[in-house]
C-alpha cells in the first residue's frame, strides 16, 4: 500500500505539469482533465501488475498517447450539425407544394438508396443518424472495429449524397 501512497503523491506533485501536456495538445481544459485522470487510473492499474518503475514517465507517456487517441477520435468523428436557421424556416406555410413534393421524391430516393446498402451498413448508418448512437456503441453492437462503423457511415452518406444531386458527399 505503501508503493500506492508513492505513487499518489507523484501525480499530485506533478498534475499541474500533466494538465498543461494534456491541454496544450487537446486544446480543452476540461477534456485535459479527464485525461490526467484516466491516466492516472490507468497507471494504479498498471502499477498493481507491477509493471510501473517510473510512475511519473509513465503517466507523462499514458498522459500523450490518451490526448492523441482523444485528438484521432475527434477527427474521425462525422459532423452533424444542424444548420437552425433553415429550421426556423420550416413554419406551417412556408413550404410551397412543390418543395414538399420534390421532399417527398428526395425521401424515397433515400429509402431506395439505403434499402439497396448492405444490412449491417444500413444499421450503422441509421443507429448514427437516427438512433443517435456513437460510433462505439454502433462498433460493439455490431462486432466490428470503431473505424469500420466510420467507413459503413461514410459509404452510406456518399450513397445518399449521389441519389439527391444538390447534395454534396
Amino acid at each position: 500500500m505503501a508503493s500506492t501512497d508513492h505513487l499518489l503523491e507523484a501525480y499530485l506533485a506533478n498534475r499541474p505539469r500533466f494538465l498543461s501536456i494534456a491541454t496544450s495538445m487537446v486544446g480543452c481544459r476540461a477534456q485535459a482533465e479527464d485525461i490526467v485522470q484516466d491516466a492516472f487510473v490507468q497507471v494504479i492499474s498498471a502499477r498493481q501488475q507491477g509493471r510501473v518503475f517510473n510512475p511519473i514517465a509513465y503517466l507523462t507517456t499514458i498522459v500523450r498517447n490518451l490526448a492523441l487517441d482523444y485528438l484521432r477520435a475527434t477527427r474521425r468523428q462525422i459532423p452533424t450539425e444542424i444548420d437552425h436557421d433553415m429550421l426556423a424556416d420550416t413554419g406551417v406555410g412556408s413550404v410551397s407544394p412543390e418543395a414538399q413534393s420534390s421532399h417527398r421524391q428526395d425521401l424515397h430516393s433515400i429509402a431506395a438508396v439505403l434499402g439497396g446498402l448492405p444490412p449491417r451498413t444500413r444499421r450503422a448508418f441509421e443507429m448514427y443518424r437516427i438512433g443517435g448512437y456513437t460510433l462505439h456503441e454502433i462498433a460493439t453492437v455490431l462486432g466490428v472495429s470503431t473505424t469500420r462503423v466510420h467507413k459503413m457511415i461514410q459509404i452510406a452518406l456518399v450513397a445518399c449524397a449521389t441519389a439527391l444531386p444538390d447534395m454534396e458527399p
